[in-house]
């Protein structure tokens, strides 16, 4: 069985971590049904530059167990590799479009405070 068409997400639809600024520059999630996005709100929602990386409810759900268990950001198909102060948010899976999402330091801070608080959780989506 196939996995369920990606759906249409809208900035409503995004979330960010409860220790992120207030002003954004944060990491942001949307969830729905099988999927999971993660983009950069330092970019305009919509414009050419908002790229998402795109993921399966499965794939994201394991990178959250992931840390939770092992502190680690890489071994699950979301990497976080560092490159000097910045954090660069990447598909571990070979793919024609490369996305590549950078934040600084603050931002996976406040990002990963989220994962381990479950804020990310399909089940805190659901709330809303």
């Amino acid at each position: 069985m196939g996995a369920a068409p990606r759906p249409t997400f809208h900035e409503a639809d995004f979330r960010k971590a409860r220790l992120s600024q207030p002003q954004g520059n944060c990491v942001r999630v949307a969830r729905r049904g099988q999927w999971a996005v993660v983009r950069d709100d330092k970019t305009v929602f919509g414009s050419a530059a908002d790229q998402w990386l795109v993921l399966t409810a499965e794939e994201f759900d394991a990178f959250q167990e992931h840390y939770r268990a092992t502190g680690e950001v890489i071994g699950t198909r979301l990497e976080i590799v560092s490159r000097g102060d910045m954090f660069v948010f990447q598909s571990a899976a070979a793919g024609p479009e490369k996305v590549e999402l950078v934040f600084d330091r603050d931002e996976l801070a406040a990002f990963l405070d989220g994962v381990e608080k479950r804020e990310f959780d399909a089940a805190a989506f659901a709330l809303n």
